[in-house]
């Protein structure tokens, strides 16, 4: 992972979130913590997985992602996973090196179109912008299964030859897991185009939080938390600050997870992230809410969050990535 270095030592800083990002009153912006950008690939040498850049909306804003496309695909229809990436929602791209790294390496283990999405980043775009650009990328993949001619929705061919829309995922790591629950909230109460429905959510680490200490928590440190920063950083206006229910879930008068609108979960753990306990409180209160669908819970054992994104020649996360592979089916 790259570092910027800071050559802006005479300027001054409007606001920063470290180690992640800084921001200068001159509206430069220093992105701390960022892989380099790489371009897409016809056949990764590594995995034979396709990619290309393609634009979802031209509209005001605009919206663009990655596809891939596995090795063997003619005359095959694969799953499709529409995801997130990690980076707190100001770091990172779909066109990030670890980003792209990550999906050949899940694409072709899974054998699954993926589209990772190019959501709007801080500090230009605070929340909701990501939110809003999930379910617009949601829809979009949505409106491929009309047949419409007179659609205005320009249809991106890998998805119209080689995707089954009865097998539509959502999901991510970290802040792109929080983002793929809340589409799966989203999709509970609200239609999809031609009635489409998510088959499961893929959630790695998702980043959640409260104003009460849980678990093993930190209780003297808690307010001045990491999390608790970004969540203000990126979503200033939130109601209810670090307890709305887009961050805590499990909040007094967050909407009831029996409402989640996917019929499988996998929700991913790690010993040493920081959000764990949330994670499993999550976890038991979808089990408790009387949701209908099927939960499952995956412990990855003493790692960090992300690190199959960063350390993918280990054995635990070639292991770990047939594990989400078996759910992606």
């Amino acid at each position: 992972m790259s570092m910027n270095s800071c050559s802006n030592t005479n300027k001054e800083i409007e606001k920063e979130l470290l180690p992640l990002i800084r921001v200068y009153k001159d509206g430069t912006i220093e992105r701390l913590m960022s892989s380099s950008i790489v371009p897409p690939s016809l056949q990764d040498p590594q995995t034979g997985v396709s990619s290309k850049d393609i634009v979802i909306s031209n509209n005001n804003p605009s919206l663009s992602a990655r596809i891939f496309l596995p090795k063997s695909h003619h005359n095959h229809k694969f799953p499709i996973l529409l995801y997130f990436h990690a980076g707190a929602f100001c770091v990172e791209s779909p066109f990030s090196f670890f980003c792209h790294r990550y999906l050949n390496l899940l694409v072709s283990e899974s054998n699954i179109i993926a589209v990772s999405i190019d959501y709007r980043l801080l500090p230009q775009h605070p929340l909701p912008a990501a939110y809003e650009d999930g379910w617009t990328s949601l829809q979009w993949v949505a409106s491929h299964t009309s047949n419409d001619p007179n659609s205005s929705i320009e249809k991106e061919q890998w998805l119209q030859d080689y995707g089954d829309f009865n097998k539509v995922y959502i999901g991510g790591d970290v802040n792109g897991a929080n983002l793929a629950h809340n589409l799966a909230m989203r999709a509970g109460t609200e239609t999809l185009p031609n009635n489409l429905k998510i088959l499961g959510a893929l959630l790695c680490c998702p980043f959640f939080w409260g104003s009460k200490p849980i678990g093993s928590e930190p209780v003297e440190e808690h307010e001045n938390s990491l999390a608790i920063k970004v969540w203000n950083f990126v979503y200033p206006n939130a109601k209810g600050g670090i307890d709305n229910p887009m961050v805590n879930p499990c909040a007094i008068g967050a909407p009831s997870l029996a409402t989640l609108g996917c019929s499988k979960i996998l929700l991913t753990i790690t010993d040493k992230d920081e959000f764990r306990d949330r994670d499993v409180l999550y976890y038991e209160s979808v089990k408790e809410s009387g949701w209908q669908g099927q939960l499952e819970l995956l412990e990855a054992g003493d790692e960090e969050h992300g690190f199959q994104i960063f350390k993918p020649e280990t054995d635990g996360v070639k292991q770990f990535i047939k594990r989400l592979a078996s759910f992606l089916v």
